[in-house]
Order: structure tokens, then C-alpha cells, then sequence
């Protein structure tokens, strides 16, 4: 039988009296270390500690039409800026939307503040919007669906993800009874634009 040298110090090894049977509980063990000492390395990042949301506001926003159907969906406004040291490669965000009164989802939004060649950067800033894929059908006035009595008051939580992290709370609340962000609503007052 033609053997190599590495294989014939295996032969010996296995052949001692002290170290017979002990091989693979030794091996074993060695991965199992190697294993555990990988794992901590690529542990998923915590959103909280690498990112901050302020400026958060929530309205109602009409969709554009061409009839006299009006339909307006409940948004959530908010900057995200990257507190960390790190440039983050993939950052997402969504909004999950219910009615007052019921535990079930009414829609959801969802928004890439990293897609492509975009990353998030140290100390970079984020304006984030997501509208529900969930609306109201009015006629006449949007601002009359406020006083609809099949009107029901909508919510919103909202959440970030950093690559491979679970979703991370980063807030809920009311949706304001306003048509509009801000921002939106100050270019009405000016009459420069429509509402967004």
C-alpha cells in the first residue's frame, strides 16, 4: 500500500494509545470554535445604533385624476440620517397603515434610500416618503372626506432595516387630517403649486 507522509503521521497518530478515539472530538471541537468565532463577525447590524429619524410628519395625499372621483392615501414623512462611521450599502424603509379601531393592515409604503450605485454615506441625510397603496374614493372636495361618516381615521408605524437586520421600529402615530406635507401645503398658500 503506497501512503503519502501527512497520511502516515494520521496512521500513527491514530495508532497511539493516548490520542486513540480523541481525533475527532478534537476536530469537532476546532470547528465548532472556528464556527462560533465567524459567526460573531457577521452579525446583523442594529438600525438603531446605526441610523436617526427626525422631522417626522404624517398627512394625506390626492392622487391626480381625471374624473371627478378623488382618491387620497395617508403618508408618512420623515428624514433618516446615518449616524454611524460606516458608509451603508442597503437601507430600506417601510410603513405599515391601519384604520382606528381594527388590527388589520389597510396598506403599506415602502422606499430604497439605498438602490444602485447610492449609499448612504456618514453623516448623510435621507428625506424619506411612503404613501399607502391603501386610499379613500371621495367626490367633490378631497378635504370633505374628513367629515365622511365612512371616514375612519388612519395610523401609521413605521420601520428601518440595515442590509440582512430584522425591521427596527422607528416610530408610529396618527396620520394628521391635512392634505399634504408641510411643505406642500406652505407652495398652496404662496399659490405656486398643488398638493403632494
Amino acid at each position: 500500500m503506497v501512503a503519502n507522509g501527512l497520511m502516515t503521521r494520521f496512521q500513527t497518530l491514530g495508532r497511539s494509545p493516548w490520542l486513540r478515539g480523541r481525533i475527532v472530538p478534537v476536530l469537532a471541537g476546532v470547528l465548532v470554535a472556528a464556527q462560533a468565532l465567524s459567526m460573531v463577525g457577521c452579525s446583523a447590524p442594529d438600525p438603531k445604533a446605526l441610523l436617526k429619524v427626525s422631522e417626522v410628519e404624517t398627512y394625506w395625499v390626492v392622487d391626480p385624476s381625471r374624473s371627478d372621483t378623488r382618491y387620497l392615501a395617508p403618508a408618512v414623512r420623515f428624514r433618516v440620517e446615518n449616524v454611524s462611521e460606516e458608509t451603508l450599502l442597503a437601507v430600506d424603509a417601510t410603513a405599515a397603515f391601519r384604520r382606528d379601531g381594527s388590527e388589520d393592515s389597510w396598506g403599506s409604503g415602502y422606499f430604497q434610500l439605498t438602490e444602485g450605485r447610492k449609499k448612504l454615506a456618514p453623516g448623510a441625510r435621507v428625506l424619506v416618503t411612503m404613501t399607502s397603496d391603501a386610499r379613500y374614493a371621495a367626490t367633490g372636495a378631497p378635504e370633505q372626506i374628513f367629515t365622511n361618516p365612512g371616514f375612519k381615521p388612519v395610523n401609521v408605524r413605521f420601520f428601518l432595516r440595515v442590509g440582512s437586520s430584522v425591521w427596527a421600529e422607528f416610530g408610529r402615530g396618527s396620520v394628521e387630517n391635512v392634505l399634504g406635507s408641510k411643505d406642500a401645503r406652505a407652495l398652496i398658500r404662496n399659490g405656486d403649486a398643488a398638493p403632494r
